[in-house]
């Protein structure tokens, strides 16, 4: 899926770790999301992963994708600066 200007890759992924509310490390289905700078995905910008019952009500590409969404808007600027240093060293 492309969100403003970037590339996001969502995966689905059935090994996530998390940490429950008792502090025991459980393992959840859910999703790992790369985050490129264009479709060639030869720049990756950041990976991370949502999970179901922690970031995800439900395992659903749909809600994947719009948790990516929300996390890119507040990751832009950083990305933004990402890529500026990054064109700076060609």
């Amino acid at each position: 899926m492309k969100y403003k200007g970037f590339f996001v890759k969502i995966i689905p992924d059935k090994n996530l770790s998390r940490e429950n509310k008792n502090g025991k490390t459980v393992t959840c289905e859910g999703f790992t999301i790369e985050v490129f700078v264009d479709e060639s995905e030869e720049v990756v910008i950041d990976v991370f992963s949502a999970a179901v019952d922690f970031e995800l009500v439900k395992n659903s590409l749909a809600e994947a994708e719009q948790f990516a969404k929300d996390y890119i808007d507040c990751e832009e600027k950083e990305y933004q600066r990402m890529i500026d240093e990054f064109s700076k060293g060609f």
